[in-house]
């Protein structure tokens, strides 16, 4: 089987994206605790969220590769990362926050 380097470049890529992605939110933590006037648990739920968050989403993930073919679906992932980001940047209220940290 051939290589292609963008191909391993994407794959180094991705897994950068989503390890950056799991291990920012530590770092994050006293500073939502502040801006949003959290309890250290409740705060912790959102670290524990992502973390369900993989295991509830690999099965419905591996239907859609299926159907769709993993580069449309890997697309849509990022895409859907990035607005999900964006909108939590852009959150001045507690329910924003909650109702991203919880999709």
């Amino acid at each position: 089987m051939k290589r292609s380097a963008f191909a391993v470049g994407l794959v180094f890529l991705i897994f950068f994206v989503i390890s950056l992605l799991t291990n920012i939110l530590n770092s994050l933590i006293p500073n939502i605790i502040d801006d949003f006037r959290l309890r250290l648990f409740v705060a912790s739920l959102v670290t524990f969220s992502f973390f369900i968050a993989y295991g509830l989403m690999s099965i419905p993930a591996g239907v859609l590769v299926e159907r769709y073919h993993e580069k449309p679906v890997l697309v849509a992932s990022f895409v859907l990362a990035f607005i999900g980001s964006m909108t939590f940047a852009t959150a001045r209220s507690s329910p924003t926050f909650f109702s991203l940290a919880h999709v």
